[in-house]
């Protein structure tokens, strides 16, 4: 019988020492996967950590976008304003206007230029001045010779 409860208790002595051991790869596969599971989350930690300094420079940009464009938009309304004042006063104002039944003699008429005309000579055939000329056309300025059958004001001869 002692030999009986000798076995028994080696068997359950090595039942406890099997139990023990699954017991403890059990712990150790369970620490090994917390392990890596807080490896990945000090990885996703500092990725975010990354993307929140990268996004806070990029509110940081728009900040300073959106400010700009506000006082560009301030400017704007002051300009749109002056406008609005000014078309209100032009509103306001009124002309005078009187019909005319009959033909108007302006004391200016059209002339046509020549080939190899200079706005001199143009002038002292059309019986005026150059600076009378340039003065009639001021897109002249700067030029010297008309292109042929140029039309010019001149004044009206009497």
């Amino acid at each position: 019988m002692a030999d009986r409860r000798g076995r028994l208790s080696a068997i359950v002595a090595a039942l406890s020492v099997t139990a023990a051991i699954s017991v403890g790869g059990v712990a150790w596969v369970a620490i090994s996967d917390r392990d890596a599971t807080i490896a990945e989350a000090r990885d996703d930690l500092s990725q975010a950590r990354d993307r929140i300094g990268t996004l806070e420079v990029e509110q940081e940009n728009l900040l300073l976008e959106l400010e700009a464009a506000l006082r560009i938009g301030e400017r704007l309304s002051d300009q749109v304003d002056t406008l609005e004042r000014d078309l209100a006063e032009s509103r306001g104002t009124r002309l005078e206007v009187r019909e005319i039944r009959s033909t108007a003699d302006f004391p200016i008429q059209r002339a046509m230029a020549d080939a190899g005309d200079t706005v001199a000579g143009f002038a002292a055939r059309e019986g005026t001045t150059e600076a009378v000329v340039r003065a009639l056309n001021p897109w002249l300025e700067g030029t010297e010779t008309l292109e042929t059958f140029q039309t010019l004001w001149v004044p009206k001869q009497q």
